[in-house]
């Protein structure tokens, strides 16, 4: 279900009846579930039982004026949307409340002022949902390194006929060649070289070092991958 079809938790908060009235039926009527209060004290006592993405706030309340509760959500929820809504104008409060991150919409106000608000979370929300997703897209694969060493125990498959250790070995091997040349890698040449590696720690294989230098086939794999700017597998941070 994305952001825009899901039904926000709206907080308005007004100290005249009708004026609570109004503002409450602009925001049902998007389908949305709101909250109303006539005082900060209201609100406060419901913030340990509700979430809330939107809220609308008049600035002339009694005991907490609009403005400071305002400030008090932001810090509380950085991603909820807040406007206040005040028949009051000075330059110096509209200042302060777009300083502090929130909406200003002067009494009397246009319907479609309440409507961009609301609009204005649901845009935002759907942008941290992909910045999110394409966070994680990075790193999707099982982290490997975490596990490699486990393999082996988990599957115990003691005493692997040599002839198959041999040619996991012969094939990882020819695979790595392969991946170390830039004319000669492909993907599929990654895909043999991965799978050959992960099956002779599945088997328990012993691999023989590398034929360059004194690495493990498991770190030069890693070695190679950080070398044609591709995802390491076996070392938590790469080659060590």
């Amino acid at each position: 279900m994305t952001v825009e079809q899901e039904q926000l938790n709206i907080l308005v908060v007004d100290d005249e009846p009708a004026a609570l009235r109004v503002l409450a039926e602009i925001v049902r009527r998007q389908g949305h579930q709101t909250v109303e209060a006539s005082s900060a004290e209201e609100i406060l006592a419901l913030l340990p039982y509700w979430t809330f993405q939107v809220a609308f706030l008049d600035h002339n309340l009694p005991g907490m004026e609009g403005l400071v509760l305002g400030e008090y959500l932001r810090r509380s929820n950085p991603d909820m949307t807040i406007a206040l809504v005040t028949g009051d104008y000075s330059p110096g409060l509209e200042r302060r409340t777009r300083e502090i991150g929130l909406e200003f919409i002067r009494k009397p106000y246009r319907m479609a002022e309440i409507l961009d608000v609301v609009e204005s979370y649901v845009a935002k929300a759907e942008a941290r949902e992909q910045e999110r997703k394409q966070q994680a897209d990075a790193y999707h694969a099982p982290p490997i390194a975490e596990f490699i060493a486990d393999l082996a125990a988990y599957f115990r498959m003691p005493n692997v006929p040599s002839r198959i250790e041999q040619r996991l070995v012969k094939v990882v091997k020819e695979a790595l060649n392969n991946l170390r040349s830039s004319q000669r890698y492909n993907e599929r040449e990654r895909v043999v070289a991965l799978s050959g590696l992960l099956a002779a720690q599945v088997l328990g294989v012993s691999l023989p070092r590398a034929s360059a230098g004194h690495r493990s086939l498991l770190e030069e794999y890693d070695a190679v991958m950080r070398e044609q700017g591709r995802r390491c597998e076996f070392t938590r941070d790469g080659l060590k």
